[in-house]
This record gives C-alpha cells, sequence and structure tokens, in this order.
C-alpha cells in the first residue's frame, strides 16, 4: 500500500512539474529591425536605416517570445515628410511560439526620398517605433 502512495506521489509530481515546464511566460518582442531583407524564418538580413534612393522594398524583423493565437502584432508604415500612414498589417498565429516574423513595404516605383518610421503594437500596445530613411 506504501509502495502505491509513493508511485501515485510520484506520478503526480511529475505531472505538476510538466504543467509548470510547459508553461510560456509572457508575450513579449525581444528586437524590431529595419532591414534589407529578411530569411525564410523572418530572420534579419542586412539591418540598416538608411536606404539608397530606389529602394522598391524595406523589411521589418521582429523577434517575438511566447506568442500565442491571442495575439497580435500591428506595423504601420509612415512618411514622415507628408505626415502620411502608407499601410497598415496585422500578425496572428495559429501556434504558440517564440522565433521571428517579418512585415515589408514595396513600390515598383521606388520609396522617395525622406525620413519613415514604423509604429509596432502588441496586442494594441505601443512597443516601439523604429525609423529609417531613403537618401
Amino acid at each position: 500500500m506504501k509502495t502505491k502512495i509513493v508511485i501515485y506521489t510520484l506520478i503526480l509530481a511529475f505531472v505538476f512539474a510538466s504543467f509548470i515546464g510547459c508553461t510560456l511566460g509572457p508575450v513579449e518582442i525581444e528586437e524590431i529591425v529595419v532591414c534589407k531583407n529578411v530569411d525564410d524564418t523572418g530572420k534579419p538580413i542586412e539591418p540598416m536605416d538608411t536606404f539608397p534612393s530606389g529602394t522598391q522594398i524595406v523589411h521589418v524583423s521582429i523577434k517575438i517570445n511566447n506568442m500565442t493565437s491571442e495575439d497580435k502584432i500591428t506595423t504601420k508604415w509612415n512618411y514622415l515628410e507628408t505626415v502620411e500612414e502608407i499601410d497598415t498589417a496585422d500578425f496572428t498565429t495559429e501556434e504558440s511560439g517564440s522565433g521571428y516574423t517579418s512585415f515589408n513595404l514595396a513600390t515598383d516605383l521606388g520609396f522617395p526620398s525622406g525620413r519613415y518610421n514604423v509604429v509596432v503594437y502588441l496586442n494594441n500596445e505601443l512597443i516601439e517605433t523604429v525609423e529609417y530613411s531613403v537618401e
């Protein structure tokens, strides 16, 4: 009888420990990088904040930890010379986890010279504003 109690206690302890080990911490954005390109996982390639005239695409790579299906990342792209919002995009996922995601803004004609920013929100809360320019 004592052996069964010990075994059941150990099983419960392992089950409880596995639940503790599997819980995610709070969702957080670890880094936001403006870059020339991203790899297949969304990781930044050639980070930069000044792009040459004629640039047709700009990427923003975001490293996120503990994202769940209830979380949402939003980017708002702005051209600061005219105080114009150019684009807004959202990202959600069906699978919980950590890693990179990326957004991009493209134009066939190339971006006009000037200053730009990307405002990044997590669950409608402002996280960071990153700036870049085209010269």
